[in-house]
């Protein structure tokens, strides 16, 4: 059975999935009907879609995504910014979506590497992998550290992606029935 926090995860992801995204058109491919939705695939055109059709268009090169993938680059820049917050204060909020536009990025690296037999794609993939544990774990610990303080806790919460705010509500919870389990209760 699945837990309600894996299960909150999974809606996230869909969520990502299903987020609006700015496509190109490459070639004319007619028209497509989506949920009673008439969508025309015209050469030139610009226009918005949910980003698991963009992606499917993309993969057949009928179409192109407009926005800017993350980069080895924003991972370091993010990374750097991370490992150097000393308290939850000087944590850097995530761009929407980080997570789950980080695991993309670095999946979609991984199999252009095999593809292309690149190891500089693959060495790539690597260390945007090793950014991220770098970044989650380094997060991790400073949401840990805030469940100690109501107002680390407050302070700490505008800065948290969707995934981390699910995780501090989490552990919040389980902390809370632990405690009420172990100590005595007031007379």
């Amino acid at each position: 059975m699945e837990s309600r926090l894996s299960i909150e995860l999974e809606i996230l992801e869909f969520e990502y999935l299903l987020r609006p995204v700015r496509t190109m058109i490459l070639k004319d491919a007619g028209v497509l009907e989506i949920d009673g939705q008439k969508i025309e695939l015209q050469k030139g055109v610009e226009t918005e879609l949910p980003y698991w059709l963009a992606k499917q268009l993309a993969a057949k090169e009928l179409a192109k995504l407009i926005e800017t993938p993350i980069t080895l680059e924003d991972i370091a820049r993010l990374h750097f910014s991370v490992v150097s917050a000393k308290t939850p204060s000087d944590l850097e909020p995530l761009p929407q979506y980080f997570y789950q536009e980080a695991k993309t990025v670095i999946r979609d690296l991984e199999e252009r590497a095999r593809r292309e037999l690149n190891p500089a794609l693959f060495e790539e993939s690597q260390k945007m992998a090793q950014y991220l544990v770098d970044i989650v774990d380094k997060r991790l610990t400073m949401i840990l550290q805030s469940l100690r303080s109501p107002t680390s806790i407050a302070e700490l919460s505008s800065r948290l992606a969707p995934e981390e705010t699910l995780l501090l509500t989490y552990f919040s919870q389980v902390l809370r029935e632990w405690k009420n389990k172990i100590l005595p209760k007031p007379a």
